[in-house]
């Protein structure tokens, strides 16, 4: 009985402490880890108040010219993910906390310089 209530004192504790971690910083440029010879997708996330705002880049490599997508609202939700409602539905986003890539959207993306 006395490991059981200790197991269940344990389990308490993470579930806790699961609740309580904070989420992470998800601002900053992130580029698309899929390597297009002709276009260089960006995701520029960033703080807006306590919610964030990500904006689509796509850069054509051969011309430089750049397009903006308009930038969309995104919120963190209760278990840290950022999600951004794209119309058709949510899409969220998580920071892999081994690799520190962003994922999301079916693609993975790297914190650029």
């Amino acid at each position: 009985m006395k490991y059981l209530q200790y197991f269940s004192g344990i389990s308490l504790l993470v579930l806790i402490s699961a609740c309580t971690t904070e989420a992470p910083d998800y601002q900053g440029n992130w580029k698309n880890t899929v390597e297009d010879p002709k276009l260089e997708n960006i995701l520029v996330i960033s703080k807006n108040g306590g919610n964030y705002l990500i904006t689509n880049t796509i850069k054509d490599k051969e011309t430089g010219k750049t397009e903006k997508k308009n930038p969309m609202p995104a919120a963190v939700n209760k278990t840290g993910l950022l999600q951004l409602n794209a119309g058709a539905g949510m899409v969220d986003f998580a920071i892999d906390e081994k690799t520190g890539n962003l994922v999301g959207s079916g693609s993975i993306y790297k914190k650029a310089q």
